[in-house]
């Protein structure tokens, strides 16, 4: 199984954060309404404590953003790299994994708006022959196409580190899964995979006339001066970006740099938890999209996964139905979470720079888990 794929079920499954979802394969829309109000007055000691403890676990640095409002507050701990000095900063960049999909789908959405595709269109239709079944738009996009994961093969530090200047080019990552059986027929059910994105990126480029990553840069970076974004073309990555470790059997093994290419447009965008939290504000506010486009990613399916995003219960009100939206990023040696409330009012995004080669295993993931939940907390009125 791929390391994306693990890191979905577990997700799905062992979050504090995943509740209410149906038990029907209907999906069930979300009412924008049900959601605490912003008091913007955010409550910040325990979100710092929890990155913390996130750093006295084995993290090399914690960093986090949150806001409610007009409000914010940054926070950190650890160093920028291990055997360093540095203090790490909120406003230090990370490779953010697979928070970069809500970015595509945004993209895939906006096109969607002007005209040039629809989310049921089949991928057939936009980019002929290049799948052998009838996946649609919105299949690609939810993880519901069966189209195999392209991603296997990281089980150790070792092997990550190994393969850090592969080159893979996005066609490379089609046939390489296009190679594996396909676990379900299209539609039927939901099975994470990395290669849903870098189709979609295709599908991006082909209409936009441009690469996916200068797709990105042209309709959210720049627009929404996110200057501490960007989307890689190799192994490049900012010099006062926090080092990423492989961490196994107490073991840290720098996987800073790495080709990006390995991730294409389903993983590899470089940004910091403030750039997080700017780009989720303008998604869920209408900035990006219209009302009726950011309605169709908040459809919650069984799977609690929407149209490239991850839906959990919100902590001022656990049990109540009341939710937040996001995702979660698991890259080679970083971790990151970013939700917010349906309306990008309230906000909380945290990153972490080491991680066990198998995500379902990762000691950190439960300190992160609190540190998002800290957050979220913070923001809840009095």
């Amino acid at each position: 199984m791929s390391k994306l794929r693990i890191l979905a079920a577990l997700t799905i499954s062992a979050s504090l954060l995943v509740s209410g979802c149906s038990s029907t394969d209907e999906p069930s829309a979300v009412a924008p309404v049900t959601t605490t109000p912003s008091s913007g007055s955010i409550k910040t000691d325990d979100v710092q404590a929890a990155l913390d403890a996130l750093v006295d676990a084995g993290s090399v640095a914690a960093v986090a953003q949150v806001r409610d409002g007009e409000d914010t507050w940054s926070g950190a701990a650890g160093v920028v790299e291990r055997g360093g000095t540095e203090a790490a900063s909120a406003d230090d960049p990370v490779r953010i994994a697979s928070v970069t999909k809500p970015m595509v789908a945004a993209v895939i959405l906006q096109l969607v708006d002007e005209g040039k595709l629809q989310l049921d269109e089949q991928v057939d239709e936009l980019l002929p022959g290049l799948l052998p079944k009838p996946v649609t738009v919105r299949q690609l996009l939810d993880h519901t196409s069966g189209l195999p994961d392209s991603l296997s093969g990281f089980d150790s530090a070792a092997a990550i580190a190994s393969r850090s200047g592969d080159v893979v080019t996005d066609d490379e990552h089609i046939a390489e899964a296009l190679a594996q059986p396909w676990p379900t027929e299209p539609g039927t059910e939901f099975v994470y995979s990395n290669t849903n994105y870098v189709v979609l990126g295709r599908i991006a480029s082909q209409l936009d006339g441009k690469s996916i990553g200068q797709s990105l840069q042209d309709r959210i970076f720049d627009p929404l001066d996110m200057k501490d974004s960007t989307y890689p073309t190799d192994s490049a990555i900012p010099e006062n970006a926090l080092h990423g470790y492989a961490l196994e059997n107490g073991t840290y093994t720098d996987v800073t740099d790495y080709d990006a290419s390995i991730w294409s447009s389903g993983a590899a965008v470089v940004s910091t938890v403030g750039d997080l939290n700017t780009f989720f504000r303008a998604l869920f506010d209408g900035t990006l999209i219209p009302q009726n486009l950011i309605d169709e990613m908040q459809v919650v399916m069984p799977s609690t996964y929407g149209l490239g995003l991850l839906l959990g219960g919100d902590a001022c009100n656990p049990g109540s139905g009341e939710l937040v939206f996001g995702q979660r990023g698991n890259g080679f040696g970083y971790g990151t979470l970013s939700f917010s409330s349906p309306d990008g009012d309230r906000q909380v995004s945290v990153a972490w720079t080491s991680a066990a080669p198998d995500p379902a295993i990762d000691p950190m993931f439960q300190f992160a888990s609190d540190a998002l939940i800290s957050g979220l907390t913070a923001t809840c009125p009095t």
